[in-house]
């Protein structure tokens, strides 16, 4: 009888936790297409990335508290055993609820300020990606192979402290993505 409660019990928890995790994928950041453009002595990023806040990080956000992501971006070369990076650059983005002002500001890694009247607008001006330092042509050899690799990270250390330890165990806050990640044509 002990056996048959402890199947019963383990099937319960894997039917009340299996909903959740298709859950946070619903909630997580998705890079949709992210490329390099060739401007001759530069390269430029570009990437188009959709930003799906969960119910909770929306009141949250509602409620004043800024959410933060942080845009990683590396190129890669590729090798024989595992990949060497080549460049790798780090760019926050923060967004938050001004309730006074009735606005959303979204603060973008050069500290520039832009302010929006409504939640998509902040949303479609996070998605297409900005503020990237030119990367130099000469940093890729020719002849060699290189990938993009591009990931959201939602970044749960900026929280206040005392939400922090729920957005650990709490789904609706996996608003990461995986890494994209794509070969450059050269």
């Amino acid at each position: 009888m002990p056996k048959l409660a402890r199947a019963i019990s383990l099937g319960l928890l894997l039917c009340c936790t299996w909903p959740t995790a298709s859950l946070a994928a619903a909630f997580s950041a998705q890079i949709s297409r992210a490329g390099l453009i060739d401007h001759g002595k530069h390269l430029d990023i570009s990437a188009q990335i959709e930003y799906r806040l969960s119910p909770t990080a929306k009141e949250a956000l509602h409620k004043g508290v800024p959410l933060t992501w942080v845009v990683l971006v590396e190129i890669r070369e590729v090798g024989r055993i595992w990949d060497h990076t080549v460049f790798r650059q780090e760019l926050p983005y923060r967004l938050q609820f001004h309730a006074l002002l009735r606005q959303y500001e979204v603060l973008t890694p050069e500290r520039q300020s832009e302010m929006f009247l409504t939640l998509n607008a902040a949303m479609s001006f996070l998605a297409n990606l900005r503020d990237t330092q030119p990367i130099p042509t000469k940093l890729l050899n020719s002849g060699r192979r290189y990938k993009l690799a591009v990931k959201c990270r939602f970044d749960r250390e900026s929280l206040p402290v005392p939400l922090r330890p729920f957005t650990y165990m709490d789904s609706q806050w996996y608003l990461s993505s995986d890494w994209y990640i794509c070969p450059i044509q050269r």
